[in-house]
């Protein structure tokens, strides 16, 4: 029986690390509330799609809400304020997989600010004292004992048919999943974020299996997210982040910050402290044309710029209120 999360990373992890929720979220911006729409929609089954709306609402994601259907009461799904907030991770996933996946340059649309009336790319920032931040700028606390395999519970849910949105880009995200949808490779990148290099002490963080272990670095060293390198003098291997593996701690930072803000009854294991201004990093994202933080109601998508793009063509991450619910 698969152990439930206990601290707050690891409750985000196990919610976001799956493709269907991913999705499920996305389509919940573009105005889908119904689950017929979201079955025909994502061409998912009722037997995939159900369990993952509800662990949405258990997670305080979606709040259900009842209509009338001719002669019916039926209910659909709101997003909650912890659901609305959801918006700029999946912006960090589109920008992640638009700039550094092959080819996603021409399958996904552009972001439009409409706050200064320029296609953007979202840059990562403190909401504190609006520097940039990068790895580097920061500064992890982690409790004591505590290692990063506590906070990268196995998945609840299995990864199963994709096909139905495998030949769809715009739903497809297959490099993010190879990281945050494997427990493992999950697990492997948080710990390069941390600073955690060695083989040896990879193995003890994680608790896994040598080969396990060397089969997870296979995959995420050949898809470019980590590289091998030997220590200079020394005879010791160690995994660096690449180029391709830092431009993802946006969607590691945010889910972070998302975590610490909606899941605050569970334990903090880990705290992210900004060297600039010495305060627990706040995420949010900045527009790099203008510098201004980016509101959810303020982008929307276009697949071509610097037009306006129409209402056909760009859809709007949706702007409608919600209450809030944990």
């Amino acid at each position: 029986m698969v152990q439930p999360a206990t601290d707050r990373i690891g409750r985000a992890l196990v919610l976001l690390g799956d493709q269907w929720n991913l999705l499920i979220l996305q389509q919940a911006f573009f105005g889908v509330r119904r689950f017929s729409v979201w079955r025909d929609t994502l061409r998912v089954s009722e037997a995939v799609l159900a369990p993952r709306l509800r662990s949405l609402v258990e997670a305080g994601v979606f709040y259900r809400r009842p209509y009338r259907d001719r002669q019916r009461t039926r209910e659909e799904y709101r997003l909650t304020d912890a659901g609305l907030e959801l918006w700029s991770i999946l912006v960090a996933i589109w920008s992640w997989e638009y700039h550094w996946v092959p080819g996603r340059t021409d399958e996904l649309p552009v972001l439009f600010h409409e706050l200064c009336g320029e296609a953007c790319d979202p840059e990562l920032a403190c909401g504190v004292c609006s520097e940039l931040v990068t790895p580097r700028d920061t500064i992890p606390h982690r409790s004591p004992q505590t290692l990063v395999r506590d906070a990268t519970p196995p998945r609840r849910f299995r990864r199963s048919g994709w096909d139905s949105v495998a030949d769809r880009p715009e739903l497809f995200f297959p490099e993010t999943m190879a990281i945050i949808g494997d427990r493992w490779s999950t697990a492997l990148t948080a710990s390069a974020f941390l600073g955690i290099q060695r083989f040896s002490d990879l193995e003890r963080e994680l608790g896994i299996r040598p080969s396990v272990l060397s089969q997870r670095l296979s995959q995420l060293c050949g898809r470019g997210i980590l590289e091998r390198r030997q220590e200079t003098g020394r005879r010791a291997v160690c995994y660096r982040l690449t180029e391709k593996g830092f431009a993802f701690w946006p969607v590691f930072a945010l889910m972070v910050g998302w975590a610490d803000r909606w899941f605050d009854d569970a334990p903090r294991t880990l705290r992210v402290e900004h060297r600039h201004c010495q305060r627990t990093f706040f995420p949010v994202l900045r527009c790099d044309r203008c510098l201004v933080t980016l509101e959810r109601s303020q982008v929307q998508f276009a697949r071509s710029e610097p037009h306006r793009p129409t209402a056909a063509s760009a859809p709007q991450l949706d702007r409608r209120p919600s209450p809030t619910a944990r």
